[in-house]
């Protein structure tokens, strides 16, 4: 529990606003399908609940908790956990801390944390109080530093974060899903073509040579291309590949994959490098088709420090 209204120094009451829109955090787990219709959300210290109605609306699964709005709101564990503006206007830093890690007691997924970031302190006027600023209706404000926040919430959860956005920060609860959202950053998802014979199946695999600049993998396959393969064998698929690609669509494809695999190389380092097989099947798969090497590939944007 996050305490009762009596153990409070500040008024926290007073900084749940009233929104008619969603939260910035919210619409951006949003476009990054972080939420989706069959994730279960738990909105832990939800304020008034806009973000919860909003999301019900989009026919969302989710719940909500706030010790002054929804004291009696379930907390049950959920895929999804958001911790929106709420441990900024905690003054207790002991307190800040259980909070957070209750949140994550109950992410399934991952835990979606947001704060004011310290850009705004010309806003906040007030005191100095604690860590932060007690304001004149008695508001408290503990305004993060952007690098602080990730490593707060790292610190407390033990695992690797990933920065979304400005005072927005994921924590995955499995290191695969956190490597696969950095690379749905980076590396376009390919649209695969439909198929119904062996025909288009080769056509929409050869169109993906072209994009990718090497030719798909079974496990990146969709199964209606599989199926539509039949009993093509894989040495006869090659030599249809080789002979419809345009060659120069495939090298400039596998410049764009090349540049790709080290951007998304370079955001793991800033988020805290991975093993190689911890790396999606696609990013594998493309380090061993324009690298010698892992270690190679790393390199060039300095992960081998």
């Amino acid at each position: 529990m996050v305490g009762t209204a009596t153990d409070w120094d500040s008024e926290r009451r007073l900084t749940a606003i009233a929104r008619r829109a969603l939260s910035v955090p919210v619409r951006t787990a949003l476009a990054e399908s972080q939420i989706e219709a069959d994730t279960t959300v738990l909105d832990y210290g939800c304020g008034r609940g806009d973000d919860v109605r909003a999301l019900s609306e989009l026919g969302v699964r989710v719940r909500g908790w706030d010790p002054v709005y929804f004291p009696h709101g379930e907390r049950d564990p959920s895929d999804i956990v958001l911790l929106t503006y709420v441990l900024n206007v905690i003054e207790d830093s002991e307190e800040r801390d259980r909070t957070l890690r209750q949140a994550w007691d109950l992410t399934k997924r991952v835990l979606i944390v947001s704060t004011r970031l310290d850009w705004e302190r010309r806003r906040v006027v007030g005191e100095e109080f604690s860590d932060g600023v007690l304001t004149s209706r008695k508001t408290f404000q503990h305004l993060f530093a952007v690098h602080e926040l990730r490593r707060y919430v790292q610190e407390i959860t033990k695992v690797r974060c990933v920065s979304a956005a400005p005072g927005i920060i994921y924590a995955f609860r499995s290191d695969s899903d956190r490597l696969a959202y950095l690379a749905r950053r980076i590396i376009p998802d390919e649209n695969w073509q439909e198929s119904h014979d062996p025909t288009s199946a080769v056509a929409a695999i050869v169109t993906f040579a072209e994009q990718r600049g090497r030719s798909p993998k079974p496990e990146e396959m969709p199964a209606h291309i599989l199926d539509s393969l039949g009993n093509l064998k894989n040495k006869e698929l090659q030599r249809l590949i080789r002979a419809a690609v345009d060659n120069q669509q495939v090298r400039e494809g596998a410049k764009r994959s090349t540049l790709n695999t080290l951007l998304f190389l370079a955001l793991e380092l800033f988020n805290g490098r991975g093993r190689f097989s911890s790396l999606p099947v696609a990013v594998q798969f493309d380090i061993r088709a324009f690298f010698t090497s892992y270690t190679e590939a790393c390199t060039p944007v300095g992960l081998l420090v």
